[in-house]
């Protein structure tokens, strides 16, 4: 299921301090999971230490460690279920995700048959630090939410739906990445996303006013309310940058230039213009690259 590992060290000081090795030590296992581990990050660091753990069984669980001196004991903080499914499950209001780490559905279908089969593949934490508790999760039923922390309800919500991932035909597809972006003295927030459906996303979201907690909806065309939030984002836009099948996707340390992996050995790196554009602005192949190391090192 779930594990983390930290290092540990010998000391030593002067000539003796060469001769020492360092080494991988297994402090803890996490295994709450009922099915295979799909992804985990640590949250940012003023959030403390805390570690989220997605997996196929619809669920992400959020760890926290009780003494960062002793690593060998982590309490459940919080369960996300994926309880509620494209077109059908309660309302956005009603999407109260207890943190009493209750108990998460069983899987189902066997994942060749469906791709809900494998829950939540992706995750990103939210690294503002003016924010609550906030992190971006993709799931192989097309979905993409922003789930945060709210104190009052002592949960975990479903603040926003983005636009999914799926073909034309409305044929849901899965969500492969997501990345937040840093947030340097932007008053926006920019999330990218990447699918099975051979698109790259870059959705871009506001802080709004109490109240204005919004669902962008499958399509992307808005959607109403979805409750009210003392920390309310609001929904803006959707740009896609690629039609070509993306893997992976990830951000520069000030959240200004985006890099995509894609078919053929290929990374993409994209920028947004003065309008507001994201444009291709470099891309470097992987058979390129080769060549060249191997020219270098003749």
């Amino acid at each position: 299921d779930g594990f983390l590992s930290t290092s540990e060290g010998g000391g030593g000081s002067g000539a003796s301090a060469a001769a020492t090795t360092s080494s991988w030590i297994q402090k803890a296992t996490l295994s709450d999971a009922r099915r295979a581990v799909s992804c985990v990050e640590f949250s940012p660091r003023h959030l403390g230490l805390r570690l989220a753990a997605a997996s196929a069984d619809g669920a992400v669980r959020i760890y926290e460690a009780l003494d960062t001196m002793n690593l060998s004991h982590w309490k459940l903080d919080g369960v996300i279920e994926d309880a509620a499914k494209d077109g059908s499950g309660p309302s956005p209001s009603q999407r109260h995700l207890q943190s009493s780490g209750g108990g998460v559905g069983s899987g189902g279908a066997s994942p060749a048959n469906s791709n809900e089969d494998l829950g939540v593949t992706s995750l990103s934490w939210c690294n503002g630090r003016f924010e609550p508790p906030t992190l971006v999760t993709g799931h192989s039923s097309s979905r993409v939410s922003v789930y945060r922390y709210d104190d009052s309800s002592r949960s975990w919500v479903e603040a926003i739906r983005l636009p999914n991932h799926a073909t034309e035909g409305g044929v849901p597809r899965g969500v492969l990445d997501v990345a937040w972006a840093p947030n340097v003295g932007r008053s926006y927030h920019l999330i990218a996303s990447c699918g099975k459906d051979n698109s790259l996303k870059v959705h871009r979201i506001k802080r709004g006013r109490v109240g204005s907690r919004q669902q962008a909806g499958g399509d992307g065309n808005g959607g109403g309310s979805a409750g009210g939030s003392s920390s309310a984002l609001v929904y803006e836009d959707t740009q896609v940058l690629d039609r070509g099948e993306a893997w992976r996707c990830q951000w520069n340390v000030t959240g200004t230039v985006l890099a995509s992996s894609v078919d053929g050995g290929s990374v993409r790196l994209w920028k947004s213009d003065f309008r507001g554009q994201w444009r291709l602005v470099s891309e470097a192949a992987g058979g390129a690259v080769d060549a060249a190391a191997s020219a270098q090192n003749q």
